[in-house]
């Protein structure tokens, strides 16, 4: 049996072997033992899941140790978004929240995400300390009939006033106006219908693939990147759709497909985000972005005089910056965006509503969008390959790339080095390549951004050398 250890957003591991009834009791008890010391504790929490395999059983394990425990829970009437319980902690002014989900892992995982008191990922200081509770005390559980005869325990339906927090951050005019044909690919997650229901008012026509329940996501990782998107591409182009978009497992990441089928990498995404809001919304203000997202959002950025700070992978990492100043977008390279005014969180939902707002207030084709943007702040060729790697040393992997680094890569000299997160190699044209291992899953994760296909290749495969090289 693994150690218990929370990463880049919670703490996962593969069913019936870490992931147990015994270990997310575990788990309950040390966050139990966490707000016990706090002095918000009784203003409750609130707890929800995902459609994963048991995730409502493993919710239902997690609340009787609170209440066990003598801590107020609210819990959700049905699987949810993880955006849902953030809203709901700003909401009701709850203490925090979890949520029992594996978000984009493969479906052998399960995990639970803890939220803190402010509605975004708890930092790495409420982690630590909850690790450090764990075995320190004695599971303490109380059968859900009976904390409902005590009054520790209410049964909500979250959804819907997270739905009217999502519509009072849409232009409700637009919306009302867009006449799109849709293809929304719910990756047999927690996004199904929620969409249609957003655009019920609108002229839009919604086609739902991948509905919910599917215990193995079809054989796909719910993970919004263009390998598990063959069939939303195939759709678009099928019905001939204005746009397709995509939510992965726990719906707080998006992908995005054109009108031409085509897919759009985050950071195309995320740059045409933030082009629409501050030239179609008028609006200013910083720009945070994981390091793993490349230069077009610094080009825009620089255009606009907007400020911009990079941080490493993780949400949570791009909530503190966005708590800190005033921020307009954050995002990161694996399909989560977060917007000043809406919530601390990432939302697939939302974001994906912002490309039909975006579309019907253009009056153009998205694949058009794309490349007027891509006209005035250069094209964007991106690819990160995965391969299997437990127990990598960071530290250790940064020191030896750093000291047998070579001068270039793809044939363009280097820039800069940063080492944020993982090694980050910056080329002169501003091409660039990331090694870094992953925080959510045993792989290591090597990451490419270039002006051309061709380049862009031949950075990848020197870099798999390389990251192979340093392990």
């Amino acid at each position: 049996m693994g150690k218990i250890k929370f990463g880049t957003d919670g703490w996962r591991a593969v069913i019936a072997d870490d992931f147990t009834f015994a270990n997310v009791a575990r788990v309950a008890q040390a966050i139990a033992d966490y707000y016990q010391t706090q002095p918000d504790k009784e203003k409750g929490l609130v707890v929800g899941y995902d459609a994963r395999f048991l995730s409502r059983e493993f919710a239902q394990e997690m609340v009787e140790v609170l209440v066990g425990n003598g801590i107020f829970v609210i819990l959700s009437l049905e699987d949810i978004p993880t955006q849902c319980i953030s809203f709901a902690i700003e909401d009701k002014e709850l203490a925090g929240g979890a949520i029992v989900t594996a978000s984009h892992n493969p479906p052998k995982f399960n995990g639970i995400k803890i939220r803190a008191s402010f509605g975004g990922s708890a930092p790495a200081e409420v982690t630590e300390r909850i690790e450090a509770f764990l075995g320190k005390n004695k599971v303490r559980k109380l059968a859900l009939k009976e904390a409902a005869k005590k009054g520790l325990i209410k049964i909500e339906d979250l959804a819907r006033g997270y739905l009217k927090k999502v519509e009072s951050f849409l232009d409700k005019d637009l919306i009302r106006r867009a006449n799109l044909k849709i293809v929304h690919d719910s990756m047999f997650g927690v996004g199904d219908g929620f969409i249609e229901k957003l655009l019920a008012k609108s002229e839009c026509e919604v086609t739902t693939i991948h509905h919910k329940y599917n215990p193995g996501f079809g054989g796909l990782n719910p993970e919004p990147i263009e390998k598990n998107l063959e069939d939303l591409k195939r759709k678009v182009r099928e019905v001939g759709a204005d746009l397709g978009i995509a939510t992965d497992g726990d719906a707080d990441r998006a992908g995005v497909v054109d009108d031409k089928g085509r897919y759009l990498t985050p950071h195309q995404v995320f740059s045409l985000l933030l082009l629409y809001l501050v030239e179609g919304r008028k609006m200013r203000g910083g720009v945070v972005k994981t390091v793993s997202l490349g230069y077009q959002p610094e080009r825009i950025a620089r255009e606009f005089a907007l400020s911009l700070d990079e941080v490493p992978v993780g949400f949570k990492y791009v909530c503190h910056k966005m708590r800190e100043k005033d921020v307009l977008l954050g995002g990161e390279e694996s399909g989560g965006y977060g917007f000043r005014g809406y919530l601390m969180e990432r939302d697939g939902i939302l974001s994906s509503l912002l490309f039909v707002e975006m579309v019907t207030k253009m009056g153009k084709p998205l694949s058009l969008i794309l490349n007027n943007m891509e006209d005035r702040f250069g094209a964007s060729f991106f690819k990160r390959v995965d391969f299997e790697e437990a127990g990598v040393s960071k530290s250790k992997m940064i020191k030896k790339l750093s000291s047998s680094a070579p001068s270039s890569l793809g044939g363009v000299p280097f820039r800069e080095i940063k080492t944020i997160d993982g090694i980050k190699f910056i080329m002169k044209d501003d091409s660039w390549l990331l090694i870094r291992p992953s925080g959510t899953e045993p792989k290591v994760r090597v990451y490419a951004e270039a002006t051309n296909e061709v380049r862009l290749n031949r950075i990848i495969k020197e870099g798999m050398q390389l990251a192979k090289g340093a392990i």
